[in-house]
């Protein structure tokens, strides 16, 4: 004998199947949301700058850039600014930098940096008194203008598990101590630079880019105004 089910009573199943097929569904999406990771998780924030890896892979270089400037003609300052972690289960050094033939990498302001020739020189040519010697203070003349402030026996400390930032903001950093070749212009870089480390043992380590970009300003550039004057009638 067959039974007839109303036509009621099977849709109220029906829904009720529904229900309970979408509650699972929406259960089993929210369980693998929570364990997987996201693609958010492991993507590095983008930053100007160029990264690096140690030859040895354990000391990490980080928006490393040439501060900004329109322009650096030969014999200017140009400064370097870089982030440097270390990895290693010892501490570590970065004891030189070579900036290929653009001219000698210096520290600028750091604790060992070197007090400028110009300025050595005329603090040597006066008296304790402050004037020059030999000569009376009537005609004393001004004294130069100081040059860049660097040591070129580069040595700064990382700290296992730890990290140095170079920057002029931190009033510690790298710089060319005086450009050679051609201009250096907004947008350009400086090619075969070499961060040179050396371990507590001993053993050194490299990290070489092949391009250190300039980065960008600050603020942006003002616009060309489009305001035509007109000449009065």
């Amino acid at each position: 004998m067959t039974r007839t089910i109303p036509a009621a009573r099977r849709r109220s199943g029906l829904g009720a199947a529904l229900l309970a097929s979408a509650a699972l569904g929406v259960g089993l999406l929210s369980g693998c949301s929570a364990g997987q990771i996201t693609q958010t998780d492991t993507q590095v924030a983008a930053v100007p700058g160029v990264s690096a890896q140690s030859a040895d892979g354990l000391i990490a270089l980080r928006e490393g850039v040439v501060a900004y400037a329109n322009e650096y003609k030969a014999g200017s300052v140009v400064p370097i600014e870089v982030r440097l972690f270390n990895n290693a289960k010892q501490s570590v050094k970065l004891t030189g930098v070579t900036a290929g033939s653009a001219g000698s990498v210096v520290l600028v302001g750091g604790p060992s940096a070197a007090p400028s020739v110009a300025a050595t020189s005329a603090a040597a040519s006066r008296s304790p008194s402050g004037s020059p010697s030999g000569s009376p203070a009537a005609t004393k003349s001004p004294a130069p203008a100081p040059t860049a402030v660097g040591a070129s026996a580069i040595g700064v400390a990382i700290p296992v598990g730890g990290f140095v930032s170079l920057s002029e903001s931190t009033k510690t950093y790298l710089a060319v101590e005086k450009l050679t070749g051609e201009t250096l212009r907004a947008g350009s870089a400086l090619a075969d630079v070499i961060f040179t480390f050396t371990y507590a043992d001993g053993s050194t380590t490299t990290i070489t880019i092949p391009e250190l970009p300039m980065t960008v300003p600050l603020s942006p550039l003002p616009k060309p105004s489009s305001v035509v004057g007109h000449e009065a009638e």
